[in-house]
């Protein structure tokens, strides 16, 4: 069974899973979605990222061109 295959087609991932995808800390992601700055929702004890609003939400961060900080 080709496990990259089932995971690029799965609605949902897990907080590791977005953290490993944003190269943070599942500690770091975990406080960026009680922020409010990742969307996530609760389902059951799980709290679940959807990839489209991921997406969605980082297309939408502005964009900076050049220059530091």
């Amino acid at each position: 069974m080709n496990t990259t295959a089932t995971e690029a087609n799965r609605l949902t991932l897990s907080v590791p899973e977005v953290a490993n995808l944003l190269g943070k800390t599942e500690l770091a992601t975990r406080r960026m979605i009680e922020r409010g700055e990742l969307p996530a929702r609760r389902w059951g004890r799980r709290i679940v990222v959807l990839r489209d609003e991921l997406e969605q939400h980082l297309h939408a961060l502005p964009v900076r061109n050049g220059g530091s900080a």
